[in-house]
């Protein structure tokens, strides 16, 4: 472990430098400043996919960020890992508990340090402008505007170290969980945005989840160190969002990072913020589920992720309508040919959001397809099969109650208006033998 010892070093590098000199005299102090910044693991030379930067400080009777390292890692597959380096910021100045930390990481992380996965880094408090006489803003209170100005100054810290290290980079906050495949999904959506973009979200709160192109981080240093008393970093990348020409917010539904801690590192605030797309989409039962068309008469939440196809298909993601279930409103699954069935599973509702469940509802196969009129289907030959408990249905041995006969659709109809939204979850169909 190396120490910061501020004697050692004449010349520091401060905020002024990243504000008043052109960025090609910078260059120059990149390793020497981020190699001293560097205090438990590797200094990173190899350039890989994702960085994700966590600043912490001390907090007063919680602390989550271990909890935070664990699911990350624990959510992350080995060969991942390669594709990732993971920048804890000690945002603190206190010793005794940045030793503790190091020590406690030092034990708990040793295999992630060693494989240069796992990079711990510390500023110097020189570093920061005097948070002294700071502007009165948004009618915060002194220690609210102190404690939000040096915030920004953290980040842009990290956001200097990281800006070559990787392809990408994504902001985190030191009390946040997260799901398995967590690292393809981040992978898999910057591949379907199709327009040109400066910040993708994967999470609707505040300054978490939020993806940069690694080339643009010396910029919104910048912009947050020149409004660093003025404003939020929560605010602040906004703002950049828009000079950078991305004039929407570009959020992946379902999210994929929540918020968990109550208490803020602001001292004597409590935060129980929590992000309502985050949710677990990944599917249960993995059905055969046979090519099919999906149609609904219900309105669909925005994201792509939940669309009526995604109740259907084996990717994470589920249906959640928009609006409250009324009666006669339906769900039908057409195959694209005729199927013998064995069994059919829905799952409705989620963990996030248990009551978004199909409360009255039943489950009836057609045999016959007749057309598709106005994107409706003109399903015949109807057979009942059975009616939704707590969300749920379940219907077993269809060939012996169908015989020979084989399924072209399968319908959902509520039967009584409901008091919440409609989340489809899963549909599993497994084909018979």
């Amino acid at each position: 472990m190396n120490r910061i010892h501020q004697e050692e070093i004449p010349s520091r590098v401060t905020y002024k430098d990243y504000l008043e000199r052109p960025s090609t005299d910078l260059t120059k102090l990149h390793e020497n400043w981020k190699r001293e910044a560097t205090i438990l693991g590797k200094f990173p030379y190899e350039k890989k996919f994702l960085t994700i930067g966590i600043p912490t400080i001390r907090r007063i009777g919680d602390e989550y960020i271990m909890g935070t390292i664990r699911s990350i890692v624990n959510n992350t597959k080995p060969e991942e890992l390669n594709e990732i380096y993971l920048v804890i910021f000690l945002a603190d100045f206190n010793e005794t508990w940045t030793a503790d930390i190091i020590k406690r990481m030092n034990e708990t992380f040793s295999e992630l340090i060693s494989a240069g996965t796992l990079v711990v880094i510390r500023s110097w408090e020189t570093f920061y402008p005097p948070l002294k006489k700071l502007k009165n803003t948004y009618n915060h209170s002194y220690a609210q505007r102190k404690w939000r100005s040096k915030q920004n100054v953290d980040y842009a810290f990290l956001f200097l170290y990281s800006k070559l290290l990787s392809k990408y980079y994504i902001q985190m906050e030191d009390d946040i969980y997260t799901l398995p495949g967590y690292f393809q999904a981040i992978k898999d959506y910057i591949s379907k945005v199709q327009s040109e973009w400066t910040c993708i979200e994967f999470s609707e709160l505040g300054f978490i989840g939020k993806l940069y192109h690694s080339y643009d981080l010396e910029k919104l240093a910048k912009m947050v160190l020149l409004f660093y008393e003025e404003q939020p970093c929560d605010f602040t990348y906004l703002y950049f969002n828009i000079q950078m020409l991305q004039f929407r917010r570009i959020i992946r539904r379902p999210t994929i990072f929540q918020h968990v801690g109550l208490k803020s590192s602001l001292p004597g605030k409590i935060q129980s913020l929590k992000d309502r797309y985050f949710d677990n989409s990944e599917k249960i039962y993995g059905g055969d589920n046979p090519a099919a068309k999906i149609y609904t008469n219900m309105k669909v939440q925005a994201g792509e992720s939940f669309s009526p196809e995604s109740a259907y298909s084996g990717e994470p993601g589920y249906f959640w309508s928009k609006g409250n279930g009324k009666t006669g409103d339906w769900f039908i699954i057409v195959f694209d040919d005729p199927q013998r069935i064995e069994k059919i599973l829905i799952l409705t509702g989620s963990r996030e959001h248990p009551e978004d469940t199909i409360k009255h509802g039943k489950l009836h196969a057609s045999l016959s397809l007749v057309a598709v009129e106005a994107s409706r289907p003109r399903c015949t030959n109807d057979i009942f099969l059975g009616y939704f408990d707590n969300g749920n249905i379940k219907v077993e041995n269809l060939t012996s109650i169908l015989g020979p006969f084989k399924i072209h659709c399968v319908g959902i109809t509520l039967t009584e208006n409901q008091n919440w939204w409609i989340i489809i979850k899963e549909i599993a169909v497994f084909i018979a033998d």
